[in-house]
């Protein structure tokens, strides 16, 4: 009697476990591993295996049980049939919809070119025209406007005033974006890469108790004003010295002068079909608005363009060997200057740049 209990015991318990182990292995295939409908990247690189693959769906919250996905993969005979690329996967996907994904989901992807010294609009035009599911022009720009929702994620947004637009920050580059990408999923990329690329410097930052939002200000004049980008520093220097109180008397009170800041000022311009109009005439150079640098002491409020990373680097680590207070195109015509410490030496320059023109 003893034995047959045993044995029916031995029976039960067995029955229990693949009943147990029957509903375990049904929950991992019919109940996702959240809740969350946001969209996840995730890109599998050729020859990645299905271990390594499971093991960053589930660092990425997307299944909970990386070895199940692996022995599930294996006994369908998958392993072959996951496909290299990207995808975009949520957290609400069942291991089903995410094996049927990574066998013919891949997301499409637009590569777009950000050049440096665009400003807002430009790169809502460009973004706009590139055929993005969900992204226009004017969605861009809306959200684009408002960077005081981005600070609470982004510690080089700290010094952003709190009513001001991301113009400066979005850093140009060229991307690889898939094209159901959102324009805030688009916005979070390239702050990041804005991000990236002011740490290489940040530590050797030679212009002191100036904020980072000061800094992008300054490097969006230089990145509008320099051709060459061996002259970035000298003309961030120029600037620079033109805010210092020892040269007011020099610059009209630490006036910048800088005619792109009048250029951001007027806007677009029909005639030309252009943001940065080249035919300046008087009554522009003397508009009453808070960006005309030529009316108006001290930097802009905020930046004119989205500088690249050497208007950046040229902004926090300006050319210290010279005062200089001027720059005048050269007779070179190869986008090259002259630099001059005083009044005087300007007028000389530009009475040779004249002449030579």
């Amino acid at each position: 009697m003893r034995h047959i209990r045993a044995l029916m015991l031995a029976v039960t318990l067995i029955a229990f476990l693949v009943s147990c182990g029957g509903y375990l292995l049904l929950r991992e295939l019919r109940i996702p591993a959240s809740t969350s409908d946001a969209p996840i990247e995730i890109e599998i690189q050729p020859g990645e295996t299905t271990a390594h693959i499971a093991t960053r769906l589930r660092a990425q919250g997307l299944i909970r049980q990386p070895l199940f996905f692996s022995a599930l993969v294996r006994y369908l005979d998958l392993d072959r049939d996951l496909q290299a690329g990207r995808y975009l996967l949520r957290a609400d996907m069942t291991i089903s919809d995410i094996l049927i994904a990574l066998q013919s989901g891949r997301v499409g992807e637009i590569q777009i070119t950000i050049p440096e010294g665009l400003r807002l609009e430009e790169i809502a035009n460009l973004l706009g025209n590139a055929e993005f599911e969900q992204i226009n022009e004017a969605n861009f720009l809306e959200v684009a406007q408002n960077g005081g929702q981005f600070k609470d994620y982004y510690f080089l947004l700290n010094s952003l005033p709190s009513d001001a637009t991301l113009e400066g920050y979005l850093f140009p580059d060229t991307y690889r974006i898939a094209v159901t990408a959102t324009v805030t999923e688009v916005i979070d990329l390239m702050l990041t890469r804005f991000d990236q690329q002011y740490s290489t410097f940040d530590r050797d930052v030679r212009v002191p108790d100036r904020s980072v939002h000061e800094i992008v200000t300054m490097a969006s004049i230089v990145q509008r004003e320099a051709a060459l980008i061996s002259e970035m520093p000298r003309i961030a220097a120029v600037f620079w010295n033109r805010l210092r109180p020892e040269h007011a008397a020099e610059t009209g009170g630490g006036k910048l002068q800088a005619d792109p800041t009048v250029q951001y000022a007027l806007g677009y311009s029909v005639d030309e079909a252009t943001w940065w109009r080249k035919n300046l005439s008087l009554a522009d150079l003397q508009i009453d608005h808070p960006y005309n640098t030529r009316e108006r002491a001290g930097l802009p409020p905020g930046p004119i363009s989205n500088p690249g990373l050497d208007a950046l680097r040229a902004a926090a680590q300006p050319d210290e060997s010279a005062p200089y207070l001027y720059f005048v195109a050269s007779c070179a015509m190869d986008g090259s200057h002259n630099f001059a410490t005083n009044f005087a030496e300007f007028r000389q320059y530009e009475a040779d740049f004249l002449a030579c023109r």
